[in-house]
């Protein structure tokens, strides 16, 4: 039995999931990392979820950009403590990115005002990005509604 010991990067790049996991399995008492990639859209809840880092690169950085947008957050081992990288953009359109910045943070080791925000910030995006990949998360196309109206007239609607 495999269980994902944590979540290594999330990424949302042309409002699709991209993740890497690190994986422990039990039968071999093992780590190892595998990448998930969902080709259906996310949620509204993800997209917001991801909106909160935003206030986190505007602090790490010093500096505010109007329709700044973080696209996803990078973990890994740094010493005794661990590097958190915020990747964040503001697109002027599909083939355009003015401003593209890395936000650094050394988890453990540096001085941040706000990193219990931070922490739940971060745990917001990786619980979205859990029911992805262990629940099959989809945008809610699956169901649809049948209007009994077969003819052409239009339906009377309420005033």
């Amino acid at each position: 039995m495999s269980n994902i010991k944590q979540i290594k990067q999330v990424s949302i790049k042309d409002n699709k999931l991209k993740a890497t996991v690190e994986v422990y399995d039990e039968r071999t008492a093992d780590s190892y990392q595998t990448s998930y990639q969902n080709e259906c859209p996310i949620h509204e809840e993800f997209t917001l979820a991801m909106a909160n880092l935003n206030f986190h690169v505007e602090k790490i950085c010093g500096t505010c950009f109007p329709g700044l947008r973080a696209e996803g957050f990078y973990r890994q081992p740094s010493g005794d403590s661990e590097l958190l990288t915020i990747y964040a953009v503001n697109r002027a359109d599909d083939n355009t990115c003015p401003v593209n910045l890395a936000a650094r943070l050394h988890l453990g080791r540096d001085e941040y005002a706000w990193i219990d925000r931070l922490l739940e910030d971060l745990s917001l995006c990786e619980r979205e990005a859990l029911l992805y990949i262990t629940q099959g998360k989809r945008l809610g196309m699956e169901r649809f509604v049948e209007i009994g109206n077969t003819s052409d007239e239009p339906l009377n609607t309420a005033a």
